[in-house]
């Protein structure tokens, strides 16, 4: 019986899971290119980061 309501709810599960964190990955990629941004110092990729940022707020990635 728990075997059926797995294979019933499974798909839902994940569902939420991966919208609850999809959230917290993008902040947790934001703030690992920001910190190898400031291990170099090169302009490329601050320019990169900022783009980065700015698609994420938008929802385009």
């Amino acid at each position: 019986m728990s075997g059926i309501l797995f294979l019933i709810f499974k798909p839902l599960l994940f569902l939420t899971l991966k919208k609850f964190f999809k959230k917290q990955m993008k902040a947790w990629i934001v703030s690992a290119l920001e910190w190898l941004a400031l291990q170099t110092d090169n302009d490329i990729d601050d320019v990169i980061v900022i783009r980065v940022k700015s698609a994420m707020k938008l929802g385009v990635v």
